[in-house]
């Protein structure tokens, strides 16, 4: 009786039988446990939701942001200028970003996309132009203050949810937060740092002749002059010193990487995505950035197509929509549009109203407390069908006596 109990709770706990299934007790030890996906929780249509400030979350899309941020293991992460806004850094593309502003400050014919590229160099106004605005940027950096979404970062590399933060943007504001470190130059083997800077910093400023580097400086970015390297300075007078002669002396500029020219990390970034393919990532976030550049697109095309293939979710938050090129077809499975900062309270808001109340049973207890019920009404039914019988033989036999005394009184 004891060891089918046992069954019938066990059965019932898992879901597996109902009670008037006949039960076998199997031991733990010979059942064959199949593998889960992490992320059984998927939204049932891509979207695209809006995400609220307030209120509670939005069940469609709320339990399956939260079921990948709590459950992935190695989640890869590619944000852009979007994420930055918060801090009081504008982006680039948005009707009041960089390229916007930048046409309007300095009256340009064409994109202020024009002051980020590498033929800024080319021409003393430009070359003015690029270091008031790299200054302007540099200041607002120092000045910004990490936010929420970055900080949500932080944890999940504290966590060991973070396989890799790709990073588009120069503020270096992700780079300031715990876990998040990087190294400047990226290595070019393994073991490499949380945080990938695809476009570089503006922590740096980097020799272009000979890659001597030191923190930036902006003092020396002053109007169309070019500070000139000290190391080459200091390399040169030696040469002449020793009667050789001098090889020239490189330019200083900020290690950030322009439209149009060469990355100095691009081999590594490519070893670090490679690696990153191998590891089966299993869950995706890209929010802040519009997917123009194409080695951005690249990296969240294969990717996406890695986590896919380990059962995993791709999220796109932006104001905007996604891309519409073919290359991103089904490539999303949860579109939010809003602001991403909204993010880590709309988690803590969904969890509060999943939480049970102080006292409550838990659904362990429930399925426990079930299967004790289940049990005790089959034990009462059995017990009961036998007080039947048993009081039906009685009946009988009383009938019977009865029979016989009242035969003897009539004799």
């Amino acid at each position: 009786m004891a060891q089918s109990t046992i069954a019938v709770m066990k059965d019932i706990i898992a879901g597996q039988s109902s009670p008037s299934t006949t039960f076998t007790y199997v031991p733990a030890e010979t059942k064959k446990r199949k593998r889960e996906a992490k992320l059984v929780s998927r939204p049932c249509h891509p979207g695209p939701f809006e995400l609220r400030s307030e209120g509670v979350p939005d069940e469609q899309y709320a339990d399956a942001l939260h079921c990948m941020l709590r459950k992935c293991r190695r989640l890869v992460v590619v944000v852009g200028a979007g994420i930055s806004v918060g801090a009081g850094i504008p982006d680039f593309r948005s009707s009041t970003g960089l390229f916007q502003t930048v046409k309007d400050d300095f009256k340009l014919k064409g994109s202020g996309q024009s002051m980020f590229d590498s033929s800024v160099y080319k021409d003393a106004a430009t070359t003015s132009m690029f270091h008031s605005m790299v200054n302007t940027l540099h200041t607002l950096s120092q000045d910004a203050k990490v936010t929420k979404f970055h900080q949500m970062l932080s944890q999940l590399s504290t966590e060991k949810r973070l396989l890799r933060l790709y990073t588009q943007n120069v503020d270096c504001l992700e780079i300031s937060l715990s876990g998040l470190e990087t190294a400047v130059p990226l290595p070019g083997k393994a073991p490499w740092p949380k945080t990938i800077q695809l476009h570089g910093g503006l922590q740096k400023m980097v020799c272009a002749k000979c890659g001597w580097m030191a923190p930036f400086d902006p003092t020396v970015f002053q109007e169309d002059r070019i500070p000139e390297c000290n190391e080459c300075r200091e390399w040169d007078s030696v040469r002449e010193v020793v009667g050789k002669r001098t090889q020239g002396v490189g330019r200083l500029r900020p290690r950030i990487v322009l439209y149009n020219e060469f990355n100095p990390d691009g081999e590594a970034i490519g070893k670090v995505t490679s690696s990153d393919l191998k590891a089966r990532p299993d869950g995706m976030l890209v929010v802040g950035t519009s997917l123009k550049v194409p080695g951005v697109r690249r990296i969240v095309k294969e990717m996406s197509a890695a986590v896919h293939a380990a059962n995993g979710m791709v999220v796109w938050v932006n104001e905007i929509d996604p891309p519409a090129a073919k290359m991103f077809e089904n490539c999303f499975d949860l579109i939010l549009k809003g602001d991403c900062q909204d993010i880590p309270s709309i988690l803590e808001r969904w969890e509060k109203s999943k939480t049970r109340p102080k006292g409550a049973p838990s659904t362990k207890q429930k399925k426990f407390e079930s299967a004790g019920d289940m049990v005790s009404s089959i034990t009462s039914k059995t017990i009961s069908e036998n007080d039947r019988k048993i009081t039906d033989v009685f009946k009988v036999k009383k009938k019977a006596v009865g029979r016989v005394n009242s035969v003897k009184l009539e004799k």
